[in-house]
């Protein structure tokens, strides 16, 4: 059974890959299900036994991005050598490269995003508050360790949330060069972290 469940996930993560490439080259709005099973070799049937439509595939793209991103704030939590300031800017920065990588040179790709923030609100907002969250994590370390002075650790993740969202949202990825979105969250982080110890 359990290998049997393994090669379902399999079977799903590579749907997810070829449908997340397709919608990056045609759009969401002009990628069919035939097309899809097409790209991952096998029937539009076969297809059906893994999503029941193309939206749940797109809220599957979603969701595994989201996931990915907090996956990597987390190991930027583990790590032990950066202080809470460093966490911060590694929040900022190594999220801007992962989702620069993702949609700077995939416009078609704002399409998923726009459907998923349309239609699957409950996806963007489970994903805000395991992010909020984590944020705090990060402030709890630096009141902890004396760095900081937060009286509302997560009044104040949700305010750094929002002013770095420029660095961390996909709507942004393709409208500026990366350099310049570096320059800025490197500033932005400083001039947060400098208001995080009054």
């Amino acid at each position: 059974m359990k290998l049997a469940e393994e090669t379902t996930e399999a079977i799903k993560h590579d749907i997810l890959d070829k449908a997340f490439l397709r919608f990056g080259r045609y759009g969401f709005g002009k990628t069919t299900m035939a097309e899809i099973a097409k790209d991952c070799d096998m029937s539009a049937g076969n297809l059906y036994r893994y999503f029941d439509n193309k939206k749940e595939i797109a809220a599957g793209c979603a969701q595994r991005c989201m996931q990915q991103k907090l996956d990597l704030v987390r190991g930027i939590l583990r790590d032990p050598d950066l202080s809470p300031d460093k966490k911060l800017q590694r929040f900022a920065l190594d999220i801007l490269e992962y989702m620069h990588q993702q949609f700077s040179d995939q416009s078609a790709l704002m399409e998923l995003v726009d459907f998923v923030s349309r239609e699957r609100g409950d996806i963007v907002a489970h994903y805000m508050e395991q992010e909020k969250s984590l944020l705090s994590e990060i402030l709890s370390e630096g009141n902890r360790s004396g760095e900081y002075n937060i009286p509302d650790v997560l009044e104040t993740a949700s305010l750094i949330q929002a002013s770095l969202i420029k660095f961390i949202a996909p709507r942004y990825m393709d409208a500026f060069p990366l350099e310049e979105l570096r320059k800025e969250a490197t500033g932005v982080t400083a001039l947060l972290t400098a208001g995080l110890k009054t």
